[in-house]
């Protein structure tokens, strides 16, 4: 018996998960490298039928992508011929990227897509990193989890509106909000 997995497109945006720290005449300094998906991939050895198409929209670090950035991702995915699309994106304004993504997919009447976006607290290229690990759980979970925008980190697959980050930046569940009665 033969399955077909559908193809994912992977989308760099840059972040954390993508930072590479070259050697300058000054001591180091970071920079947005290649897309670090490449080499986690070659470690994680996924299922031969897991087809993957990766691209570069931006290699910033979050708190520089603009809002004209967050509508090319949004561009991007509408025009993609893939339904299954995995970002990599910075930590710091991850939510708030899921959270116009869904917005504007919903806006446009895009209902088919399942999107996970992730990124890592430490660069890839660093032994603890926890990138593996969130990738990991992005290509499991945009294959497993239906049409929408979703985050996964720190081993959560969340719906973007149901995630969030405490004071520490560690992602959890969104705590609902219980009215309030006077």
């Amino acid at each position: 018996m033969v399955f077909f997995m559908e193809e994912i497109l992977i989308l760099q945006m840059g972040g954390t998960i993508d930072k590479d720290y070259p050697r300058t005449k000054g001591g180091y300094t970071f920079e947005i490298g290649e897309p670090a998906v490449r080499r986690v991939l070659q470690r994680l050895r996924p299922a031969r039928s897991i087809i993957t198409t990766i691209e570069t929209l931006c290699r910033k670090d979050s708190q520089d992508i603009t809002h004209q950035d967050r509508d090319s991702l949004v561009d991007r995915v509408c025009e993609a011929k893939q339904v299954k699309v995995v970002v990599t994106h910075g930590t710091d304004t991850l939510i708030l990227t899921a959270s116009h993504l869904a917005s504007h997919l919903r806006h446009r009447g895009v209902s088919k897509k399942t999107v996970v976006l992730t990124g890592a607290h430490t660069p890839e290229k660093f032994r603890d990193t926890d990138a593996d690990f969130n990738l990991g759980v992005a290509l499991g979970g945009v294959q497993a989890a239906g049409p929408g925008v979703w985050v996964a980190m720190n081993g959560l697959l969340l719906p973007s509106d149901r995630m969030d980050r405490d004071e520490t930046g560690q992602f959890l569940p969104r705590r609902r909000q219980l009215p309030v009665t006077v």
